[in-house]
């Protein structure tokens, strides 16, 4: 009716911190997007052509330790690959090469993987991403066994436009890339490894 007045209590604003924060986030398209675990592993493609380098004693017979040095992604910003993506991706990638055994825990070879640093730039625009992981392959033995291989790997990897256009995702599949090419390079390492019989 006309000449009324609403007397019902205003609703309250949400606070000008989550505001301010809300609309960055929208104009970033996206904000933090953390790494996906199928997209980080190795590819059917990459999982063929490195399988035919392997050893056979490799086969069925290395066993994955829990990967370390995951971190969780901001809501925010960044791309950052927490624990369980981390273990899904080398358990994921060791599956595909036929490395794993089909019993958890029997592998003759026990392999340690500790995630040291992931370098993100701060401005995502045709961002390049650095992942630096320590890699230990050791015999399975009471007490700890003999060490056949210890190294720590670098790769990067370039994101742009022709991948996204989404800045926060050009950051992700970069962050997924480069931790894939790593797992590519410690393939390639033990494959050229003189193992005892």
């Amino acid at each position: 009716m006309p000449g009324m007045i609403d007397r019902r209590p205003a609703r309250p604003l949400r606070s000008m911190p989550a505001l301010l924060a809300a609309m960055a986030c929208a104009l970033l398209a996206g904000c933090g997007t953390p790494a996906r675990p199928l997209e980080s592993s190795l590819t059917d493609m990459e999982s063929l052509q490195l399988r035919s380098w392997l050893s056979p004693q490799l086969r069925r017979n290395i066993d994955l330790l829990p990967v370390s040095g995951g971190q969780e992604t901001s809501r925010w910003w960044g791309s950052r690959i927490n624990a369980m993506t981390l273990n899904q991706t080398y358990q994921e990638s060791l599956r595909r090469l036929g490395l794993m055994p089909d019993v958890p825990d029997t592998g003759r070879y026990q392999l340690q993987v500790e995630v040291l640093a992931l370098a993100q730039p701060n401005v995502p625009v045709l961002p390049e991403v650095a992942i630096s992981v320590r890699y230990t392959l050791t015999e399975r033995a009471a007490g700890g066994g003999k060490v056949l291989y210890q190294r720590t790997l670098r790769t990067t990897q370039k994101a742009g436009v022709d991948d996204s256009l989404n800045p926060s995702e050009q950051l992700r599949i970069a962050t997924e890339a480069a931790l894939r090419n790593n797992i590519a390079d410690l393939i390639r390492d033990l494959a050229s490894l003189s193992l005892p019989v």
